[in-house]
């Protein structure tokens, strides 16, 4: 049986691969630039605030179970492993964009 946890990573992957779909679409229909551009923009805006809302989730559950109780242990755990492996992923994206711009800087025209 799949609970909603495991549900909520299959439709995460299902939409990854439909912007990737779009994405290869676009590129096909010759799209121009600056449109790709503007959608590469809102999807990292989108991804940051997915892990924004993983955090504040977290946050939640944290007080909720320091307040009442009414929430399990496990809960809290979870919650508190993906909002960090989340904003680690991010962490790790930054840092490759960051040096893919240092090398691109660095070669010699």
């Amino acid at each position: 049986m799949i609970d909603k946890t495991n549900m909520q990573g299959v439709m995460s992957v299902i939409r990854q691969a439909e912007i990737a779909n779009s994405r290869a679409a676009d590129a096909s229909l010759g799209i121009s630039n600056e449109q790709q551009q503007s959608r590469f923009a809102s999807d990292l805006l989108a991804a940051i605030r997915s892990v924004n809302a993983t955090q504040m989730r977290s946050a939640e559950t944290k007080t909720a179970f320091e307040a009442s109780g009414d929430v399990s242990v496990t809960d809290v755990l979870l919650d508190s492993q993906r909002a960090s492996v989340a904003f680690e992923a991010t962490l790790q994206v930054r840092n490759k964009v960051l040096k893919a711009y240092q090398d691109v800087m660095s070669m010699p025209v």
